[in-house]
């Protein structure tokens, strides 16, 4: 998911690090699915290589902003999640 901010000035992506989760909170219908896996550092970036993408070909402001509020626990998957985030912020990476 893509969120262009009010200001038009930035876009924030909403990321997933898991399919499913086993957290099975009340207020949440992913976790009424149960966990099926967690994503690889490769999947995780995938959404965000997507995510750059969908918003130059459809002229939404530049990608400032990453959250980790779709499918899963983010700590579930701490590895995969951290080996993103450095990529994410790598210079060599998406340098953001």
């Amino acid at each position: 998911v893509v969120i262009p901010s009010p200001n038009g000035l930035f876009s924030t992506v909403c990321v997933s690090s898991q399919v499913g989760c086993m957290r099975g909170c009340a207020f949440c219908a992913t976790g009424a699915m149960g966990l099926t896996r967690s994503l690889t550092t490769h999947e995780i970036l995938e959404q965000l290589f997507a995510a750059l993408v969908a918003c130059k070909r459809n002229g939404m402001p530049p990608i400032r902003n990453i959250v980790f509020m779709g499918m899963g626990e983010p700590l579930d998957n701490l590895d995969s999640v951290k080996s993103a985030l450095e990529v994410m912020q790598d210079p060599f990476g998406f340098a953001l």
